[in-house]
């Protein structure tokens, strides 16, 4: 069986998306006889914004190596007086007017942590590292970010050890859309830069989570001997492990909008807020009632734009809850929302939990570019599309064409094989063809 060593900060007991890539294609690794032995950061030293101990049962069998590291949110939760999981910002909730010890911690993350914070884990992991290449007889190493600075750990084992190595991003590098609230100083932006560059083209292959994205990276590497057919894409999949016993467990008496994770100020849904008022303009003050259900954290802003809806339809805000519980609300409801970030170059954007969308084969409205890579995803898909999020009429009209179905009782029916070529188990066929190309 050969052995590959993945090196990633995010790993249970951390919850959210960024986690779950490498979580599951470790758990069926395996089945194509492959070894897989995850090297990755203590629990207490590690900076999580969010903790799911149910994710735990997906790792049961696998080899895990944890080291320490040294974290700066130690310091700024003390300078903040927060618990260190409150001052981990995501994507700036709830920031997005900043004190001055807000700005004063940006400009030093941006300025003195390159590539970002967690840079302060790169030599416990990688004298790590180098004991299990040496004990474990690795044939292959995977790094996977964000944070991108565990493919600082890929460069330093490269220079040591004539091992093939697969660098994956899972979001952009210097183009990802928080660092222009860094304040960086040209200086860090070159040497950002740099390191990018040099991951791009010191690694055997780099895989990504989608097909812009993809081409973004392509066009990145320049080294003699790279093509760009050192890039390739996997996307991030569902569980289907949850999925193939998950069913409907309520017909709902109030036609039901869930909204799944994060909604930050980068994540605007003015367009949704308008139709949704147009939605109750135009059906005789609802007679057939609504519901918007949102699991998990909302920025400040976004929560008084969805508040205006207050009186008119029922609003149920939830905490973030189990992945599995998760799961189950997304499979009852009737429309599924989502809203991509507001970025430039957006086109690559699909995030986790939109795959995860898909598999309940429920009708999905999500806001973002209408030529992106989530676009082109969705459109094989009944009821499922993706609207310029200024273009609240189109988004009206999804609505409104959806919940007349609801009323109707008319439900999608989506293929299951459509379904299952998103699953993590099929995401993880490719990745092993990716390896045994490289080993073979």
């Amino acid at each position: 069986m050969k052995k590959v060593l993945i090196i990633t900060y995010y790993w249970p007991p951390s919850g959210g998306s960024g986690v779950q890539r490498w979580m599951y294609f470790a758990k069926y690794l395996p089945n194509f006889d492959i070894e897989p032995i995850v090297l990755t950061v203590r629990p207490d030293y590690a900076s999580y914004k969010f903790i799911d101990k149910s994710f735990e049962s997906k790792t049961e069998g696998i080899k895990v190596f944890k080291t320490k590291s040294n974290e700066p949110f130690n310091l700024y939760s003390k300078l903040i007086g927060k618990s260190k999981s409150d001052a981990i910002p995501q994507a700036f909730t709830g920031e997005s007017d900043p004190n001055l010890i807000q700005k004063f911690s940006r400009f030093v993350r941006g300025n003195f942590f390159i590539p970002d914070a967690r840079i302060g884990w790169v030599n416990y992991a990688y004298h790590e590292a180098v004991k299990i290449i040496q004990d474990e007889k690795i044939d292959l190493i995977i790094t996977t970010g964000p944070p991108h600075s565990s493919h600082l750990i890929g460069l330093k084992l490269r220079s040591k050890y004539n091992l093939k190595w697969i660098a994956d991003f899972r979001d952009p590098w210097t183009e990802l859309f928080y660092n222009k609230l860094f304040y960086r100083t040209r200086f860090a932006n070159a040497k950002d830069r740099k390191l990018e560059e040099r991951v791009l083209n010191s690694a055997d292959k780099v895989i990504t989570i989608g097909p812009t994205l993809a081409t973004i990276l392509e066009k990145k590497i320049v080294k003699e001997g790279k093509t760009n057919s050192n890039v390739e894409f996997i996307y991030n999949g569902y569980d289907q492990e949850i999925f193939k016993d998950l069913v409907r467990t309520q017909i709902n008496e109030k036609f039901t909008i869930c909204h799944l994770g994060i909604l930050s100020d980068n994540q605007p849904i003015d367009g949704f807020i308008d139709a949704m008022k147009l939605l109750i303009d135009k059906n005789d003050s609802l007679a057939n009632p609504i519901k918007i259900q949102l699991v998990g954290k909302i920025a400040p802003g976004i929560l008084k734009r969805i508040h205006e809806l207050d009186g008119k339809i029922e609003l149920d805000l939830l905490e973030y809850m189990p992945h599995k519980l998760a799961m189950q609300q997304i499979m009852n409801a009737d429309l599924l929302f989502n809203s991509l970030a507001e970025v430039p170059n957006g086109k690559y954007l699909i995030s986790g939990k939109l795959i995860e969308y898909i598999a309940t084969g429920n009708p999905i409205l999500c806001l973002g570019s209408p030529d992106g890579d989530a676009a082109e995803l969705l459109e094989q898909f009944p009821d499922s599309k993706v609207i310029d999020r200024k273009n609240s009429g189109e988004v009206y009209t999804l609505i409104q064409k959806v919940y007349t179905n609801w009323i109707e009782k008319k439900y999608p029916n989506t293929q299951k094989s459509l379904i299952e070529k998103y699953s993590r188990y099929s995401s993880t066929i490719k990745l092993s063809k990716i390896i045994n190309g490289l080993l073979n």
